[in-house]
């Protein structure tokens, strides 16, 4: 049997999501992908992952997808802005974009409006959040390691 949804992304992972969106990430962006890959987040925020191929069900509307496919990703990226996150509303978390690279800080995009402003709970929320799910998932490993 498989062993599919390790939970984390590879550095390689990461490398090719830069160079689909044609963008740099933000060194603590990829910590978040690193510590692990699907995020949800307090407000019903689901933080895209970076699609993994040992895990496509759960990494489908990843990052990548989401800016270059999605419903918004065109409208959000043609203001300067790479989507992070949605919560079903339209809204998304963003990061602006300067020079071809990400900046590190998260925004909340607010469809209606198009204006955004500072995500108060920022990136440190996320990686709190993805240390946690991180830790949850290892748990589950250990205690039903050995059971199939």
């Amino acid at each position: 049997m498989a062993v599919h949804g390790h939970g984390f992304v590879s550095d390689a992972l990461i490398d090719q999501a830069e160079a689909e969106l044609g963008l740099g990430l933000p060194e603590q962006f990829k910590a978040i992908w690193r510590t692990h890959n699907c995020n949800e987040l307090a407000g019903g925020w689901r933080f895209y992952p970076i699609f993994d191929p040992l895990d496509p069900r759960k990494t489908a509307c990843s990052i990548t997808h989401e800016n270059l496919r999605g419903a918004w990703g065109g409208q959000v990226r043609s203001l300067g802005l790479l989507a992070l996150a949605s919560n079903g509303t339209g809204n998304h978390l963003v990061a602006r974009i300067v020079d071809g690279c990400v900046e590190p800080v998260i925004l909340h995009w607010h469809h209606e409006t198009g204006k955004c402003t500072h995500w108060k709970p920022g990136v440190d929320a996320v990686q709190r959040a993805a240390q946690k799910s991180a830790e949850a998932l290892s748990r589950l490993r250990a205690r039903f390691a050995g059971k199939a």
